[in-house]
């Protein structure tokens, strides 16, 4: 165990619900808010998501951004000591969609939105099989802490860059692919649409379902407080297979982008606009 899983492990055995994660979360939003780590880039990315909105209303956002980020780090923590707490924190609308895909293959998808570690967490607590397609950190102690931590959930860690098939063998399998498809493509996205600006986006979420069939389900999640969330499962994005394949793949990732836009809207200040979603334009 590394002092890292110690420190984890401490905290989340101080942490609770309520006035002691509170008192930690006060200065930590403040000196996070002094600190402003990549305020350019949220502003320019809320200016591009939220044109109609006024600049004082934007630099508010931005602000609940930034204790957005606290929360879902202190609510993640909480969750390690004991992860059926979720089922306490959540409530849900559309939870019988996905308990009719019970044993089904389905890739499960939302934005950075809300706590998407939470939502994970959630999902796995409700007894479903999910594996997270991630993003693994560069540095090898903070990735296997974040795996452990996921794990504690019941949420199992698949790196973007292993071999497609492996996803796609747990989809044959039954299983939910969790899949958070609003982040910069990089040289492997197509050029999408996002908030009306043709940018890269990874097509991931588009390739296993042309791929599976398995229904594409977007997750819509809200902190109404901290520790207390509003979970929403959408009804499946309807798509037709053309004649291109590639056309067929880029169609999807356009309405999987025009799903997530919604989600932004819904909640902007609970979105991780310090993100570079649209290098091409900075």
């Amino acid at each position: 165990m590394t002092w890292k899983s110690s420190l984890v492990d401490l905290i989340a055995h101080i942490l609770r619900p309520g006035w002691r994660a509170g008192i930690v979360a006060v200065p930590l939003v403040a000196l996070l808010r002094l600190a402003g780590p990549r305020a350019a880039v949220a502003r320019k990315n809320l200016e591009i998501a939220l044109p109609d909105e006024t600049p004082e209303r934007r630099r508010q956002i931005l602000r609940g951004t930034y204790e957005h980020m606290i929360w879902v780090g202190l609510e993640a923590l909480m969750l390690q000591r004991d992860p059926s707490q979720v089922l306490e924190w959540v409530e849900v609308e559309g939870s019988e969609r996905l308990e009719a895909l019970r044993g089904k293959p389905a890739i499960l998808f939302m934005g950075h939105v809300g706590n998407w570690e939470l939502t994970a967490c959630w999902i796995a607590q409700m007894g479903h099989k999910v594996t997270a397609i991630v993003r693994e950190s560069d540095d090898c102690d903070e990735r296997g802490l974040i795996a452990d931590m996921r794990a504690r959930f019941g949420v199992m860690s698949m790196s973007k860059r292993v071999p497609m098939t492996r996803a796609v063998s747990l989809l044959k399998r039954g299983e939910f692919l969790g899949i958070l498809p609003d982040q910069h493509g990089g040289n492997e996205g197509i050029p999408v649409p996002f908030f009306g600006l043709e940018t890269s986006t990874s097509p991931g979420a588009a390739v296993f379902a042309y791929l599976t069939g398995a229904p594409l389900v977007p997750i819509f999640s809200h902190r109404i407080a901290p520790c207390r969330h509003r979970i929403r499962v959408a009804s499946p994005v309807e798509w037709e297979k053309r004649k291109d394949r590639d056309d067929t793949i880029r169609e999807i990732t356009r309405k999987i982008n025009e799903v997530v836009e919604g989600m932004v809207r819904e909640a902007p200040d609970q979105w991780l606009a310090q993100h570079k979603r649209f290098k091409e334009y900075y």
